[in-house]
């Protein structure tokens, strides 16, 4: 009888995390019989609403921690045979930004998976690169998810209103866009597929389109205009935070640079 596979999701009840968990639970119904996993969702709170919700979940775990606590501290869950982890601009400094910190559980021929947001292309290459690192001193296989802009950012709050302004801010040129929910499908294959997508950097994007022709698809859909905050308030972000300016002059210049109708070719409904 095969072994259930465990993995380990970091970030689970946020969007990504808890995106990737409903997927791996959607992928449960295809996969054959002997083949068999359990979702250990790390959280500080395993009585939060969200955490709760996910653990509801067949094979779905909820567990108490964070990625400073010591390995002993998942032994009694058995070997972890994977590991999905996520880097966000702004991450609590510079040890909890890195993509694998020594104390994330790992078994000799396990996989890591990381989802991949940064500010510049430095601090991007750096995350990458400690990754490799890591997965190399561990014998560990690694996936590595480039993230395009978040559709999801445009919410009917100030952060979505922000975004707004930033895309305007980038000018003529489309921005390559992806959904969570996209992001949680390749994250899933890669957590369940490992041999297929080990060593792999995928970027991911679903669409692209610059700020005119959003607003335009934006008054069509919703009937109403994209609320959008002050010019002032991205030129701000970029005078104020360095490395956001420096993004926003990428996005310019040259963008994510995302093969999308070769991503659809993988996964027709991206």
């Amino acid at each position: 009888m095969a072994r259930t596979r465990r993995f380990l999701i970091t970030g689970a009840t946020g969007k990504q995390g808890g995106a990737i968990v409903n997927s791996l639970v959607e992928c449960r119904a295809n996969l054959p019989s002997n083949e068999k996993f359990e979702a250990l969702c790390l959280t500080r709170n395993t009585t939060s609403e969200k955490a709760v919700a996910l653990a509801s979940n067949e094979g779905v775990s909820a567990i108490a921690g964070n990625l400073f606590f010591p390995l002993s501290a998942f032994d009694k869950f058995g070997p972890i045979d994977a590991v999905f982890r996520m880097t966000c601009p702004g991450d609590l400094g510079d040890e909890e930004s890195k993509p694998l910190p020594s104390s994330t559980p790992a078994s000799p021929t396990g996989s890591s998976t990381l989802s991949l947001r940064a500010w510049t292309v430095v601090s991007k290459y750096n995350a990458e690169e400690y990754l490799k690192a890591k997965c190399a001193e561990s014998h560990m296989t690694w996936t590595i998810l480039r993230l395009a802009g978040f559709m999801d950012n445009l919410m009917p709050n100030f952060t979505g209103k922000r975004f707004a302004a930033i895309w305007a801010q980038i000018g003529e040129k489309p921005l390559q866009l992806v959904s969570v929910k996209d992001i949680a499908h390749f994250g899933a294959i890669a957590l369940l597929q490992p041999e297929e997508y080990a060593g792999r950097a995928i970027g991911l994007a679903g669409d692209e389109l610059n700020f005119v022709k959003a607003q335009k698809v934006f008054r069509h859909t919703m009937g109403y205009e994209m609320p959008r905050a002050w010019t002032f308030v991205a030129s701000l972000i970029a005078f104020a935070l360095p490395e956001m300016g420096q993004m926003f002059k990428w996005l310019r210049e040259e963008g994510y640079g995302v093969d999308i109708e070769g991503l659809k070719e993988e996964y027709p409904e991206l």
